[in-house]
């Protein structure tokens, strides 16, 4: 696989979420490179949230290792949205990684 292409095979995992909420997927995950080992990333995400006492309030970017390379928050809920793309600009890949896990966390 070309690095420069083909940056990393995204790994996507979803912990299980309580029931009335539905179930929190990654749809779509784009990586792109910026140089230096940093990379832009604009996830998708499908969830029915219910408001403000439970939506999708962020996903993250986790090395093999588990360690957190990025973060990114959802400030408010998609109610009657299916699904929604949020970006995520600068996390920091070191070369020795060739893959990567975004999940989703509500």
């Amino acid at each position: 696989m070309n690095r420069s292409k083909w940056l990393f095979l995204v790994l996507v995992l979803v912990a299980p979420w309580p029931l009335y909420a539905g179930t929190a997927e990654i749809v779509d995950v784009d990586v792109k490179p910026m140089g230096n080992d940093l990379y832009e990333f604009d996830v998708t995400v499908a969830h029915e949230d219910t408001g403000w006492d439970h939506f999708v309030d962020k996903w993250v970017v986790i090395a093999p290792d588990g360690s957190l390379l990025g973060s990114r928050p959802i400030v408010q809920p998609h109610k009657g949205q299916k699904t929604f793309t949020r970006n995520l600009v600068g996390v920091m890949i070191p070369g020795e990684i060739k893959e990567v896990t975004v999940r989703a966390h509500d």
